[in-house]
């Protein structure tokens, strides 16, 4: 074998792992469209008088997805377009859980958002923007992020003063598999 043989065989055998561990990590464009149901729960996560809701909702997208839940907690900082029947509120916490048709599960974490709800009609809209933070099967150490626009109609909360109704909204971002 010839030194420059020798030479180039060596260099592949440097740089064919670190081409080969890229190789499989790999950002995927992900789009969901969703609806299901809201609810409040009993739970309180921050002690502000307002409680969690939980979403479960059927899902349509890449990769098999079948559902999403959500749990989150929202907090009253003003009001939207200065009308005292729409509340401006934050997200405080909120976790997404979609789940595949395979049983595979991706987590994520809301990092910002906001929703405007009329309390007097039960219609709201809002945006959430988060990270993914892992999960199940193929998705166990994903990462990326996500923006979901939402809206739906709280049911109940003028009459009853809880929350349980219909929410839609589409997950857009990026999913970066192991």
């Amino acid at each position: 074998m010839t030194r420059r043989i020798k030479l180039i065989l060596g260099a592949a055998l440097l740089v064919l792992p670190v081409m080969w561990t890229t190789s499989f990590a790999a950002e995927k464009p992900i789009s969901l469209k969703w609806a299901g149901t809201v609810a409040d729960t009993a739970i309180d996560v921050n002690g502000d008088g307002f409680f969690a809701d939980v979403i479960y909702a059927q899902a349509k997208g890449p990769f098999g997805a079948k559902s999403i839940g959500v749990f989150s907690e929202f907090v009253l900082t003003g009001l939207c377009d200065n009308n005292e029947d729409v509340l401006y509120l934050s997200v405080w916490y909120s976790k997404p859980v979609i789940t595949f048709a395979n049983g595979d599960q991706l987590w994520g974490n809301v990092t910002g958002g906001w929703m405007c709800m009329n309390i007097k009609t039960g219609e709201f809209t809002g945006e959430a923007e988060g990270l993914y933070e892992g999960g199940t099967g193929r998705f166990a150490d994903a990462t990326g992020s996500f923006f979901v626009p939402f809206g739906g109609n709280n049911l109940t909360i003028s009459k009853l003063g809880v929350g349980f109704g219909a929410i839609h909204g589409e997950l857009t971002g990026t999913v970066v598999l192991p």
